[in-house]
């Protein structure tokens, strides 16, 4: 059975491997590591200590990978064209949407036509990607939340190491301030 420095460094190499891919399914696969990290596992209390750090670290990276990869102005009602429709061919007729750009004979709009379909396809991309995005929120933000709820005690110290870390790491405010409201007693 995997121990939690294990699952630690597979998460570390997945949530490096998104910053590499832009691939939400290694968001996915580091946040499942971490699921398994429990500090209280640990017997030693310095290493327990350290699994809880490190596992903090960890969450509070994915969220801020999260925060700086969501587009606040993406609309999910804007949805890609499926196929492009090329431009009509001189002397008659209109190639059907997603016809081989080698069909335009004429230059300039064969060019015209390969930017709108490189464009669309990278709206496609884009759209795919903040969707994925925005599942990946839903589901690591609670299990962030769940890891500080469950490893850190509203005590001063533990209150104190949960703000050092997501005020060096978060820096979406709102998030923020729901992390650090986790810690905070009544």
């Amino acid at each position: 059975m995997p121990d939690n420095q294990q699952y630690l460094t597979e998460a570390r190499a997945k949530a490096a491997a998104f910053d590499a891919e832009r691939e939400p399914e290694r968001l996915r696969e580091a946040y499942e590591a971490l699921e398994n990290v429990v500090p209280a596992q640990e017997g030693n209390p310095a290493a327990r200590a350290a699994v809880r750090r490190d596992g903090l670290a960890l969450w509070l990276r994915l969220l801020h990978t999260l925060d700086q990869n969501l587009d606040p102005a993406f609309d999910p009602a804007d949805v890609p064209a499926t196929k492009v429709q090329p431009p009509p061919i001189p002397g008659g007729g209109v190639p059907p949407p997603g016809a081989d750009p080698a069909t335009i004979p004429d230059p300039k709009a064969r060019a015209e036509y390969q930017k709108a379909v490189a464009a669309n396809r990278a709206k496609a991309e884009n759209y795919r990607l903040q969707n994925l995005l925005r599942q990946m929120d839903e589901r690591i933000a609670p299990r962030a939340e769940g890891f500080i709820r469950t490893a850190f005690a509203p005590d001063a110290a533990d209150r104190a190491e949960v703000a050092a870390a997501v005020g060096a790491v978060v820096k979406n405010a709102a998030r923020k301030a729901k992390l650090l409201k986790l810690v905070t007693p009544d």
